[in-house]
């Protein structure tokens, strides 16, 4: 009889591993978004998004009972739910007015960002070699959008501020992860969605048939295995190394582009990403030896 072997993964390992799960899931989500542009009103399809969001987390709930919601953080839950709910507003009106492999690639930039929000809120230390890094990053970006050769798209402005959003989502998230669970994080961030998200759809409502259904009801799956992903992630390992594999994004979403679109991102899109790319793993190895 042959015994098995259960050899855990290192922490870093298992962090890469559900931060590409967490990006797979978003590509997911986003082409799904992309799909019902025309059909449903970004509203709807944001409510959709939430109330299912919710209803997939309920097998978790019901197993660990009401005491996996208890907190002693609740304004920084509601805080994280408002930005979290501005985020997908911003992303999904993205997604329907430009490629999503752009929209992805743009959105690689969080890392820059998020950095840049550390130095400004938080007041960490901002070295010559840290702010080389975050500009080769948004030179990528200026590579994507090109402005002044191109028309800046809505699309391409809507996920900018999605990113702008998301890096302020991070400080916030990197604050909650030290004291709370994974899934209760997702959970308080699913009760502020639903009923947040539920007035404006009522506006623009349009019932869907089985199949649509079917389809938005997905957005909630993917959106809720994307963050509980995400939260897993920074619980495994640090942030410097599962950040440059956010770039994981952009292959996902280009693959689903073209199987489902049949779109591609330009040479531009790809220039810019490898540029962000770089810039991101430039800035992990400069956080990793100053965490040394």
């Amino acid at each position: 009889m042959t015994a098995k072997l259960n050899i855990p993964l290192p922490d870093p390992i298992r962090g890469i591993l559900w931060m590409m799960g967490s990006m797979a899931s978003w590509a997911c989500m986003a082409a799904v978004a992309r799909y019902f542009t025309g059909e449903f009103h970004t509203f709807e399809i944001v409510f959709f998004r939430s109330v299912f969001g919710g209803i997939f987390l309920l097998p978790w709930l019901f197993k660990v009972g009401l005491g996996g919601l208890k907190t002693q953080r609740v304004g920084m839950h509601l805080l994280r739910g408002a930005i979290g709910l501005a985020i997908i507003y911003l992303l999904f009106g993205a997604v329907a007015r430009a490629p999503l492999g752009e929209v992805a690639a743009i959105m690689s930039t969080r890392p820059m960002v998020a950095s840049l929000a550390a130095i400004v809120i938080l007041h960490e230390a901002a070295h010559g070699r840290r702010w080389a890094a975050t500009i080769v990053g948004f030179i990528g970006a200026l590579l994507i959008i090109r402005p002044g050769m191109s028309e800046m798209s809505t699309g391409a402005m809507l996920a900018l501020l999605s990113v702008i959003f998301l890096s302020a989502l991070t400080i916030v998230m990197k604050s909650l992860a030290r004291t709370e669970a994974p899934d209760t994080i997702v959970a308080w961030q699913m009760m502020v969605f639903t009923p947040s998200a539920l007035i404006p759809a009522i506006f623009v409502w349009q019932t869907p048939d089985i199949w649509q259904f079917a389809l938005l009801a997905s957005t909630g799956l993917f959106g809720t295995m994307s963050q509980r992903c995400l939260t897993r992630a920074y619980a495994a390992a640090d942030a410097t190394v599962i950040m440059p594999f956010d770039f994981t994004r952009l292959i996902f979403s280009a693959l689903l582009g073209l199987i489902l679109f049949q779109e591609f991102p330009d040479i531009w899109v790809w220039a810019g990403g490898l540029i962000i790319l770089t810039g991101v793993l430039w800035m992990a190895r400069l956080e990793a030896k100053a965490s040394d």
